[in-house]
């Protein structure tokens, strides 16, 4: 596969969307046609994440009720994501008869390094950060580790030596990056010219990168794909502009990916007044205001991610983690996130409360937690 790279910019953070809409394209000319092989295996790989979810992460049953008094530690640094995912944990640590409690660090490193050294001195059972890069916080994770207090970290791509317990890990952005790639194969007749939005602030950018280049390259080799910095500070405010800009100046681009949909917030009339249309967009972990244009048609498709049953397995996680149970391999390789294409047509529940790929994740936890 032909790349071309072009830096605009970057910063860290986390998130997560996807949308699909439409711009112009200059250079269907020049694509080839695509082989059938090639959208058979594309297809094939799609096809278990259209009109229904992924499979539910945990199957297997907890080995014993967690000791009365457990309390759970939670970092939560403003991030609009981040605090979402612990109030999406508060009816799983009252099922389970924990204290899930969060301890506040601010976005600067200063602020995330004494909340953990907060909570190395709280001594809590177990701590659960989402998408805070361990580098921020290593001497800390060092002395956690060395408490033997179980770390559950999501959103984040630390190497197994961290002790770290990833949930959702590397191994599960590589598939967010491959199903992207395999989605635009699968639904194109000839060879496409992509872009892929990304911000590389965030720790799991490289691994979408990952899966989707060499997916793209595996299915398409006459397709093209360059790589996009938006700043992650810009995200909610210039970022469709930035957007919008990068797309004029390359009038042949017929695919926009993103690692997170959240960049995408106020794109569609950014779009319309720049008379852009007919570009696929296929994004990733939509938030409410992505299934929202979604559903309106202004998008074509999002890679759903189920961020319920994920604060719902992380909880899981660390309990098992703290009556010294073995976690299922999944759980251990990264790659217990629950994914689903979404179209217009599949925006049947209402998106200001985000999509759920498992409404009874709660019944079947507490199954598993039932002895």
């Amino acid at each position: 596969m032909k790349r071309r790279r072009f830096a605009l910019g970057a910063t860290a953070t986390l998130a997560g969307l996807a949308l699909v809409a439409g711009c112009g394209s200059s250079g269907q000319e020049t694509a080839t046609a695509l082989t059938a092989d090639a959208q058979a295996k594309a297809k094939e790989l799609v096809a278990p994440y259209e009109g229904k979810p992924g499979a539910f992460p945990v199957t297997e049953r907890l080995s014993s009720p967690v000791p009365a008094g457990t309390r759970i530690a939670y970092i939560d640094n403003g991030n609009a994501l981040v605090s979402l995912i612990f109030r999406l944990m508060q009816p799983a640590a009252k099922e389970l008869g924990v204290d899930l409690y969060a301890v506040r660090a601010g976005t600067s490193a200063s602020g995330v390094q004494a909340a953990f050294s907060t909570v190395v001195q709280q001594r809590p059972d177990a701590v659960i950060n989402t998408a805070i890069d361990p580098a921020l916080w290593d001497n800390q994770r060092k002395q956690l580790i060395a408490a033997g207090i179980p770390v559950v970290s999501l959103g984040t791509v630390a190497p197994s030596s961290s002790g770290l317990v990833q949930p959702n890990g590397e191994a599960a952005f590589e598939r967010q990056g491959r199903l992207q790639a395999a989605w635009l194969v699968a639904n194109n007749d000839k060879s496409v010219e992509a872009v892929l939005y990304e911000h590389n602030e965030l720790a799991y950018a490289a691994a979408v990168k990952k899966g989707f280049e060499s997916e793209l390259e595996k299915l398409c080799p006459d397709c093209t794909a360059r790589v996009v910095q938006i700043p992650i500070t810009e995200v909610g405010n210039k970022a469709p502009e930035r957007i919008v800009s990068d797309l004029q100046a390359h009038p042949g681009t017929r695919a926009v990916v993103f690692q997170s949909s959240a960049v995408a917030t106020g794109l569609p009339a950014k779009f319309k007044v720049a008379g852009l249309k007919d570009i696929q967009i296929v994004g990733a972990n939509p938030l409410p205001t992505n299934l929202q244009y979604l559903k309106d048609k202004q998008g074509t498709v999002e890679l759903g991610a189920d961020l319920n049953t994920l604060a719902w397995t992380a909880v899981d996680t660390a309990a098992r983690l703290i009556v010294g149970q073995e976690l299922q391999p999944n759980v251990v390789k990264g790659d217990a996130l629950v994914h689903q294409f979404l179209r217009p047509e599949d925006i049947t529940f209402d998106p200001t409360r985000g999509f759920s790929a498992y409404p009874d994740v709660a019944d079947r936890f507490k199954a598993l937690w039932t002895r």
